[in-house]
């Protein structure tokens, strides 16, 4: 996890399991989904925080941009059956990420400097977004936005 982050609370609520996370000391909480952090990557001001539900066949893997002490975009990869075990998020460059899920299917994660329209990719839930800052790609493809 980056420096500076800490998990502080872990709950079951509602929606799913939450983590409450601050950033050094007496810095910013904020809550995300999941029930474990990944890893956490500072860009800039920001950072990106992949976490996952660690639910036996029924894994989401969670993507969340935090900025400004807030969740500010988020994005959900579903694949029912598979386990996020193993799943080691990796800096490619200052902006891009790849990772692996579920096992096999490589994917690459760009963090764009402002919004831009995205396609539907099967397994991703963007909470009823079509503008985003995080475009996520096959790792064979380019981006899916400018």
């Amino acid at each position: 996890m980056a420096a500076g982050w800490q998990v502080l609370e872990r709950r079951e609520g509602p929606d799913g399991p939450v983590l409450r996370l601050r950033c050094d000391d007496p810095g910013p909480e904020l809550w995300v989904p999941g029930r474990h952090v990944l890893e956490v990557f500072a860009v800039g001001e920001e950072w990106i925080v992949f976490s996952d539900h660690d639910i036996p066949h029924e894994e989401l893997l969670e993507l969340s941009l935090v900025s400004g002490g807030d969740i500010v975009e988020q994005a959900s990869l579903a694949f029912p059956g598979w386990a996020s075990a193993g799943i080691v998020p990796e800096r490619l460059a200052p902006r891009v990420f790849g990772f692996d899920f579920p096992a096999g299917r490589r994917w690459r994660l760009e963090l764009g400097r402002r919004p831009a329209l995205v396609r539907p990719r099967l397994g991703v839930d963007r909470h009823g977004r079509w503008r985003a800052r995080l475009w996520l790609s096959s790792a064979r493809f380019a981006a899916e936005c400018p």
